[in-house]
């Protein structure tokens, strides 16, 4: 719960991660997620724009490199778009 909230801070209100247990009723919303658990993948799983990851450890840090790299590949499609 810290985790999300602290990250609601620094990103000004946007909740870009959303926190789903293996056993949540949730996790059919992010079928490869729930493809990953059911293959047995370690945990934990995150799901980074389409790529199912198993980092060693979250930490706020973590995610910020992630939403980082989404943001350059967002980025990147849409200057190529011009």
């Amino acid at each position: 719960m810290y985790l999300n909230q602290d990250l609601s801070r620094r990103t000004g209100g946007h909740r870009p991660l959303r926190y789903v247990d293996i056993d949540d009723p949730e996790l059919a919303e992010f079928p490869a997620l729930a493809a990953a658990v059911s293959e047995g993948r370690r945990l934990p799983l995150v799901l980074v724009g389409d790529e199912v990851q198993s980092p060693p450890a979250i930490s706020v840090y973590w995610i910020e490199e992630q939403l980082a790299k989404l943001d350059q590949v967002a980025a990147g499609v849409e200057g190529g778009n011009d």
